[in-house]
Order: structure tokens, then sequence, then C-alpha cells
């Protein structure tokens, strides 16, 4: 009878650590499937060359670069569109992983983990309704008192952001401001020479509009993981290490000449 009762407990612990070892290995497949995707959160207002749609499909040069470190990397990408505000967050408390389009400033780098490279460099101008009747010779003390216009809660680059000028942050993309400018309802507006070449509203009233030149500034885009709750410093080891593969690569210089990003 003895020998009975302990043939039942011994059946019972194997019982119950087979259930265990089932879990864990439940648990480990979990965790790996979710180490294979790289949630990346990206605005809802569209930003060309970055990101934007085309043809019902999310493009764009930062959209193709992070393709082509994800297939190095084996990873799945997970795009959330968010408003601005919920994309920084989401990234710094850990529901994202990435921003991928991101300037470094003293203050992000408080709150994020950058890649350690750079991936382009990004021409900070002044656009003029057409006429203009300012006289820009490169620095802002030559625009006078006249405001120049933002986007609002927008980094220009450590130098512009810390440089004292009369702003003014009116509105929440690139999009709007230059509809603004268009209609005549600001004079100047600050943004990316990049985003401007590449705005079809832009093209569409070329006339209208002067992009002033020389640039303010040339600002770093970077990738940017959150400090806190973001991804493990193994995964951005390979991450930095496959960005570094892909810009001394072939594919790299293809994605510059398709975007019509080269130096000029």
């Amino acid at each position: 009878m003895v020998t009975g009762v302990s043939s039942i407990s011994t059946t019972k612990r194997v019982i119950k650590l087979h259930c265990l070892f089932l879990m864990l290995c439940l648990l480990f497949m979990l965790s790996h499937l979710h180490a294979q995707v790289l949630r990346v959160a990206i605005p809802d207002e569209d930003y060309p060359p970055y990101y934007y749609v085309l043809d019902d499909n999310l493009t764009g040069f930062s959209v193709e670069t992070l393709q082509s470190i994800a297939s190095e990397l084996e990873l799945t990408l997970e795009f959330q569109r968010l408003p601005w505000s919920r994309v920084v967050n989401h990234v710094e408390t850990g529901k994202a992983d990435v921003i991928p389009v991101f300037y470094k400033t003293p203050a992000r780098m408080q709150r994020f983990e950058f890649s350690d490279e750079s991936y382009l460099i990004d021409p900070i101008v002044l656009l003029c309704a057409n006429p203009c009747p300012l006289q820009f010779d490169g620095t802002l003390a030559s625009l006078g008192s006249e405001p120049v216009a933002t986007v609002r809660h927008f980094s220009y680059g450590s130098v512009l952001d810390e440089m004292r000028f009369p702003r003014v942050d009116l509105v929440e993309s690139d999009h709007m401001l230059f509809r603004m400018l268009l209609g005549k309802r600001v004079k100047l507006v600050m943004a990316s020479a990049h985003t401007i070449t590449h705005s079809s509203l832009l093209q569409q009233s070329a006339a209208e509009v002067l992009m002033l030149q020389p640039a303010l500034d040339f600002v770093e885009v970077y990738f940017a993981f959150g400090k806190q709750q973001g991804l493990p410093a193994a995964q951005r080891r390979q991450f930095n290490q496959a960005l570094a593969k892909f810009k001394r690569g072939e594919r790299y210089q293809q994605l510059l000449a398709k975007y019509q990003l080269q130096s000029r």
C-alpha cells in the first residue's frame, strides 16, 4: 500500500515537472518571437522623403533603410503611426522600440539612446514667400525682427534650438506650415531642405516660394531608442553593426540616389 501511494506521488511530480517544462518552453518561444519584431514609431503625418504612404504602402528613405537593417538581422518591422508627442512617449516608455528620424540634442540624450552613427545630414534652411523682401546673408541676425514660423515642439538641431531669434511655433507639421506660407499667412518658415524639395505641395507652387541660401545648419539624423525601457544593449549593438554595414554597402548609395539625397 505504501508503494502504491509513493508511485502516485512520483507520477504527480513528473506531471508537474512536465507541465512546468512546457510552460517555460512556451514563455521562451513567446519572448523569442517578440525579440524578432522591431516596433517602429512613426508620426501619422507623412514626412517625405523619410516616410510617407505611396500606393497604400509605407515607404521612404528611413523606411527602406530600416527594412535593409531588419533583413540583415532577420527582424520583422511593426510600424506604429501616432501623433508626434505619442511617438516620443511610446519609445521612451518601451511601447515601441525606435524612432527613425531624430536629431541628437543634449536634452534628448538624457532620455534616449542614439544609434552610434547618423545615417543622413539634414540641411536646415529658411523658406520665404515670393517675392521675398529680406536681405539674407546666412545669419538669423540679418532677418531683423521678422518672425520665423516653425513646427510646434519640433527640434531643428541643438545649435538652432538654443539660439535666440524671433521664432513662432504655430502648427503640428511641415505640411501645415507650408500651407500657411503659400496662403501668405506667414512670410518665413524654417524647415529641412530635404522635406522642402520633396513636398508635393511646394512642387506645385514652386514659383511662390524661395529657399534662402546658405543653410542655417547641417544636422545629423539618427535612430533613437528609449534609454530606460528600450532595446537591450546587445540588440542595440547588433542594430548599430547592421547600420554601419549598410552604410558601407551599395544599397545605401542606391537609396541616396533614389531619393536625391546625395551631398550637393
